[in-house]
C-alpha cells in the first residue's frame, strides 16, 4: 500500500467537514447541483510550480483528501462508492493576506451517472457518435 502525502493527511479533517457539508447541501437541494465553496491557500511560490493538472501541492493534497473517503476507502473495502465527487476550481486570488484558489465541492449519488447514461443512450450506444479512424481530427 502506498504511503500518503503528509500534507494530504493534514487536510483530512477539513476535507471530512467539507464532504459532510456537501452531503447536507445535496440533501437540501434534493439532488441538485448546489455545492460547497472552499478556499485553499498555498504558499505563493507554489503557483510557479504547478503539477500537470494545474494545481499547487496544497491544492492537490486537499483534493486527494477529498477523494480518499469518497472513492479509495470504499473500493479498498470491496464496496461501490455511495457518492461521486466533483471539484471545480476557480482562478487564483489574494484573500485575507494569502494566495489561494476558490473551489466548489459537489457530491452526487454514485448511481446517478448510470441513470443519466441510461436515459440518454444515444451518447453511449450509437455508432454515429463513436470515433472512427477516418473521422478523427488530423486523419
Amino acid at each position: 500500500m502506498a504511503t500518503r502525502d503528509p500534507l494530504s493527511v493534514a487536510y483530512d479533517r477539513r476535507a471530512r467537514y467539507v464532504l459532510l457539508q456537501a452531503i447536507r447541501v445535496h440533501q437540501l437541494s434534493r439532488g441538485g447541483s448546489a455545492g460547497v465553496p472552499v478556499f485553499v491557500t498555498s504558499p505563493a511560490g507554489e503557483f510557479r510550480r504547478l503539477d500537470r493538472g494545474g494545481r499547487t501541492h496544497h491544492e492537490r493534497a486537499f483534493q486527494n483528501a477529498l477523494y480518499r473517503p469518497v472513492f479509495s476507502e470504499p473500493r479498498r473495502l470491496g464496496e461501490l462508492p455511495a457518492w461521486s465527487l466533483k471539484v471545480t476550481w476557480g482562478p487564483v486570488r489574494y484573500r485575507g493576506g494569502r494566495w489561494g484558489r476558490a473551489a466548489t465541492v459537489r457530491l452526487y449519488r454514485y448511481a446517478s451517472g448510470y441513470r443519466h447514461a441510461s436515459q440518454h443512450p444515444r451518447w453511449t450506444a450509437g455508432e454515429m457518435f463513436r470515433s472512427s479512424p477516418g473521422a478523427r481530427i488530423g486523419s
